[in-house]
């Protein structure tokens, strides 16, 4: 099989690897389409440390075209889904439904090798079957959403409330989509005007560029959620936010930044970590089914595998949003 093929930092080489063969409870996947996140950036960057080289990638979707023995959720033909966090399923944390923070998880992509490949192999559990009448573009978005789906969760918004999202990347966008179908009045802050446009006709009710001439209203906002993981993003979050406010904090900053506990204390704030997804899946396929949310304008790219590497390496172009690759 064709695959993306990390060998060192910064070096990513398409190369032939030998196809993957499923062992007990495992199922190999013919790729269909694969999402580009922010996770692979940092990795093509040295920044997660884990041993090289590896096929990157864990957005996913293809077509099941192999099963191990004793695999009876899915089938050889069927559409799937990944689920690309492997808990282990035997600690303390994975007893109590916390398998997001399992500090044994098998991360697809980073720690084994993930869909920038034509075949993937992975355990059966984290498959989810696509539902009919769900197209392929929409199904490969299921992983973010579920990102974004879990930080609702996590603070859900309420009809009215006021909510700021900061950063709107992919998952404040989807962040924002879910928002405003609970009914919320949803504000967006972002460094770049490309993503305030895109925001508003997501449909948020008002956006803000960081530095800007206009600014929203300290000590305004309900509900919170950091997204961005900028070095200022909780210490802005924690002015913002109205007495009584919550903070759901879903991006990672990568080191630690004083902020004001005095304001925690004295309005009397909630801040929650959000980290990746619980059992969101199911729920969020049948949410893209339904059709009451539609993610796929962050589409901005279709690429093939062979213009990978030049995309990752310009991650952060202002007119990219969710890159897919085709195979």
């Amino acid at each position: 099989m064709r695959a993306a093929v990390l060998d060192q930092t910064a070096k990513l080489a398409i190369r032939d690897l030998p196809d993957p063969v499923p062992g007990p409870g495992e199922v190999v996947i013919a790729v269909s389409l694969a999402g580009v996140c922010g996770s692979d950036y940092s990795l093509y960057h040295g920044k997660f440390g884990v041993p090289l080289p590896v096929v990157p990638g864990h957005e996913g979707m293809g077509t099941v075209t192999e099963v191990g023995h004793g695999v009876s959720n899915v089938t050889v033909g069927q559409r799937v889904v990944i689920q690309p966090n492997f808990a282990c399923w035997d600690c303390d944390l994975c007893g109590t439904g916390m398998d997001n923070i399992c500090s044994e998880k098998v991360r697809l992509g980073i720690d084994v090798n993930g869909v920038f490949a034509q075949y993937v192999k992975v355990p059966s559990r984290y498959v989810w079957p696509v539902p009919e009448g769900l197209d392929d573009r929409t199904a490969v978005l299921t992983e973010p959403l579920a990102v974004a789906a879990h930080g609702v969760k996590v603070l859900p918004p309420a009809e009215g409330d006021r909510v700021l999202i900061i950063g709107a990347g992919v998952i404040g966008l989807m962040t924002l989509l879910l928002a405003k179908l609970n009914g919320a009045n949803v504000t967006v802050l972002d460094l770049l005007t490309e993503h305030m446009s895109l925001a508003e006709k997501m449909g948020a009710d008002s956006a803000f560029r960081v530095g800007g001439d206009k600014k929203p209203d300290p000590s305004s906002f309900d509900l919170i959620y950091e997204t961005s993981g900028a070095p200022s993003g909780l210490s802005d979050a924690i002015g913002l936010a109205a007495p009584g406010g919550r903070i759901a904090l879903q991006g990672l900053p990568g080191t630690e930044h004083p902020v004001s506990t005095t304001q925690i204390v004295r309005k009397e704030l909630t801040v929650m970590g959000s980290m990746i997804y619980t059992d969101e899946f199911p729920g969020v396929l049948e949410l893209l089914r339904s059709g009451r949310i539609d993610p796929r304008p962050l589409i901005s790219d279709l690429i093939g595998l062979d213009d990978l590497d030049h995309v990752i390496k310009n991650f952060n172009a202002p007119d990219r949003f969710k890159v897919l690759v085709s195979f």
